[in-house]
């Protein structure tokens, strides 16, 4: 999914969210990590009083009843957009509206969605992992997977900071290259 001939349309409207976002594209497997994001969230929420929602698309491979329970244990799902499988259109807007590309996988290193929110101009949120962080290099700020403050402060930074928002931005058109 790239810039091009696609018919652009209001992710909040549609999705009628009042918050910023961050996206997720991701199958409901385990190790997708969507937990994490949801914790993450929780964090943002009780350390720095920032609300943030997640759109998440993809199918369910046996995961998202789990994930939509904790949602709810976390009091978080009205910030939770469940959007199942988008097309390549909405994709591009899911992307380019976001804040963020958040993507806590435990597996890699050849994920598309870095790629795909790079040639967007979208900052990226990736895995602390061996391989994934081959990937990104400095294109990307790295979470902790072992602890959801990371990605906490992460979001904070991206939200307030226009700077590291344009650096990663620019970080990311060198790395396609």
């Amino acid at each position: 999914s790239t810039k091009g001939n696609y018919k652009n349309f209001n992710v909040s409207e549609k999705y009628k969210l009042s918050n910023p976002y961050v996206f997720y594209p991701a199958q409901f497997w385990s190790h997708k990590n969507h937990i994490y994001l949801l914790n993450g969230l929780s964090e943002l929420k009780k350390n720095y009083n920032l609300d943030v929602s997640v759109i998440f698309s993809g199918g369910d491979k046996g995961n998202k009843d789990y994930v939509e329970k904790y949602a709810k244990i976390l009091n978080l799902e009205k910030q939770v957009i469940f959007a199942g499988f988008v097309d390549d259109e909405e994709m591009v807007s899911l992307y380019s509206q976001s804040i963020a590309l958040v993507m806590p996988t435990y597996f890699g290193p050849t994920n598309l969605p870095p790629l795909e929110a790079f040639s967007l101009g979208v900052p990226v949120l990736y895995s602390d992992i061996n391989g994934l962080r081959d990937q990104v290099g400095d294109a990307a700020l790295l979470m902790d997977l072992n602890s959801p403050k990371s990605m906490a402060t992460h979001l904070k930074n991206i939200i307030e900071d226009e700077k590291l928002c344009k650096r990663l931005k620019q970080a990311g058109y060198e790395r396609l290259k």
